[in-house]
């Protein structure tokens, strides 16, 4: 990506500037927001370290980097150790996996990965609920662990020393997934449960910067606004063949069903959905935010990341704080340093946290457990999830049960699904929170940072700030129904050896083309306002203006010192 470093460039000017050193593939398109011309340029590495010497600093060169999604459904075999041996142990090992429901039904689309001593292999299941995999010098008895993940419907699996015969079809069952009668257990460690029914999110707009959402999902058929981040087009958003949006999705967004609890906490907000390609870069997430911009939006969840930072898209991220864009983004699943842009200043960063029980013992989530980092209330923080000075908050992240495209639900697990429960809660007090409709009621940076402030500082310190930030939000809290506290234990082992991997992390950042960056853009918490929070509490008046419901009155009993808070 290429940019002048002043104004003043028109896009022509600047496509002429760099007809000589490489192909431009395209211009973009600003589409109606202010800011310099970008172009994306495909040149060798020594052709960009050439031009930003000629150019003396009058262009700012830097690659235009892989975004990589910040949640998944599947298994990582990080969590096993592998005995390193390096003897070559005979042929190929071949096998066959079938993976079928307890009904005898083929699982098709499911990931199973099988992790060797010196390797490790995974694929999918075709229409007969079969894969084939291959690993090179290995034999059955030194096969570590087996992982089976469902697209949708069932739980995975984990088996450790697995008993696999190379000459035989070797047949798992998964376990159905039984969709709970009540809000997950994610919706109340945040304590969505104890906040009135009116807060739903009304008039506040959230853009989903991911893959697109399923709208033929029962559940998500009411949304209504998106676009194709690179292409413009507004309809190929409605799809989600990768699967990591719609979940995201569904937890800020998703109709509530009269037979189970799975259900969006900010259902009555406007969700516009930013589809990324599989391809997605640095350069599609600036034509993402733009389109933020142009639509008013006043909460942005992304669920993608890179390790290295963007000068341009930090200065787009600048400019959607200036317009009171408030950008919640995945801290990353590689269990190393905070991804850009979560790490930026502007943005606030959300690890991952799961729960004890949540979960069966033989699945892929107790392997994440059994290597996590202990928190407070039986909490705890996966291996997968990223770590730092950055961190600025975390969210369930583990074990949660969300809506899967096409029209079903899945386990699914990643920083991005944390997200969104805080985009979710971000709605919510912009919503309801007196501070949005009196001091801070102007879209500008003070609004952001006020709303920054409210989340964090109302926030369950539950671990160390550089795996958990500030703590776990609490929706009662930061909207005013309870004042209280809960006294959680809190341990604080710092984890000196993840401190320090994190920071190595930060030193192995490659710059990409041939040095051509010239600085990183900085690196830090997110920016907060430092004023007294506002102890007033909600209106507790009902939605329709009659009578408040119990749970409402019993809120504000509590406010009034006339009932003990839960």
């Amino acid at each position: 990506m290429i940019a002048p470093a002043g104004p003043g460039v028109s896009a022509q000017t600047l496509a002429e500037q760099l007809n000589q050193f490489g192909n431009i593939l395209w211009t973009h398109d600003q589409r109606g927001i202010s800011g310099p011309p970008i172009a994306i340029v495909r040149m060798p590495d020594e052709a960009a370290a050439a031009l930003r010497r000629s150019t003396a600093g009058s262009l700012i060169i830097e690659p235009d980097s892989h975004l990589r999604a910040a949640s998944f459904a599947g298994p990582a075999s990080s969590f096993i150790p592998a005995a390193a041996t390096m003897t070559a142990l005979g042929p190929d090992l071949k096998v066959t996996i079938r993976v079928l429901s307890e009904t005898g039904a083929p699982v098709e689309q499911a990931t199973v990965q099988l992790v060797g001593e010196q390797a490790s292999v995974q694929g999918r299941t075709d229409r007969d609920g079969n894969v084939d995999l291959t690993l090179r010098d290995e034999v059955p008895e030194t096969i570590a662990a087996i992982f089976v993940s469902a697209r949708s419907g069932h739980w995975g699996l984990w088996q450790q020393q697995p008993n696999i015969e190379a000459d035989a079809v070797n047949t798992l069952t998964l376990k159905p997934l039984p969709l709970p009668g009540r809000l997950d257990w994610g919706g109340e460690a945040m304590r969505f449960d104890q906040i009135p029914d009116h807060c739903r999110g009304a008039e506040v707009k959230i853009a989903l910067i991911d893959s697109g959402v399923a709208t033929s999902h029962q559940q998500l058929g009411r949304i209504e606004h998106g676009i194709d981040a690179r292409t413009g087009e507004d309809r190929s958003w409605s799809k989600d063949v990768t699967g990591h949006g719609t979940p995201c999705a569904g937890i800020i967004n998703a109709a509530a069903q009269a037979d189970h609890g799975i259900r969006g906490y900010a259902p009555d907000s406007e969700l516009h959905v930013c589809k990324l390609p599989l391809d997605a870069r640095c350069s599609d997430l600036i034509a993402a935010l733009d389109d933020c911009l142009q639509n008013g939006i006043d909460v942005a969840c992304i669920g993608v990341g890179c390790a290295r930072g963007s000068v341009l898209v930090e200065q787009h991220i600048a400019m959607a704080k200036q317009q009171g864009v408030s950008i919640i983004a995945a801290a990353g699943n590689s269990g190393e340093g905070v991804l850009f842009p979560a790490c930026s200043p502007h943005v606030m960063a959300v690890g991952a946290v799961g729960r004890m029980g949540s979960f069966p013992d033989d699945s892929p989530q107790a392997a994440q457990a059994a290597a996590a980092t202990a928190a407070a209330g039986g909490l705890f923080v996966p291996p997968f999830s990223c770590r730092g000075a950055e961190l600025d908050l975390c969210a369930p992240g583990v074990a949660v049960i969300a809506c899967q495209s096409p029209d079903g639900y899945a386990v699914c697990d990643g920083t991005s699904l944390a997200a969104a429960h805080v985009a979710a809660l971000a709605a919510l007090i912009l919503a309801d929170h007196g501070d949005f409709k009196g001091s801070f009621i102007a879209k500008d940076a003070h609004r952001v940072e006020r709303l920054f402030q409210i989340l964090k500082d109302t926030a369950q310190p539950i671990g160390h700030p550089w795996q958990t930030g500030a703590g776990l939000p609490d929706a009662a809290r930061a909207l005013g129904v309870w004042s209280d506290q809960r006294p959680l234990a809190m341990p604080l082992n710092a984890g000196l050896h993840e401190m320090r991997s994190a920071i190595r992390q930060l030193d192995r950042i490659p710059f990409g083309a041939s040095q051509a960056m010239m600085f990183e853009p900085p690196r830090g918490p997110a920016n907060v306002t430092r004023l007294p929070l506002n102890p007033a509490p909600l209106s507790f008046q009902a939605a329709d203006g009659g009578t408040a419901t119990v749970q409402e009155l019993r809120a504000a009993m509590a406010l009034a010192g006339l009932a003990e808070g839960p």
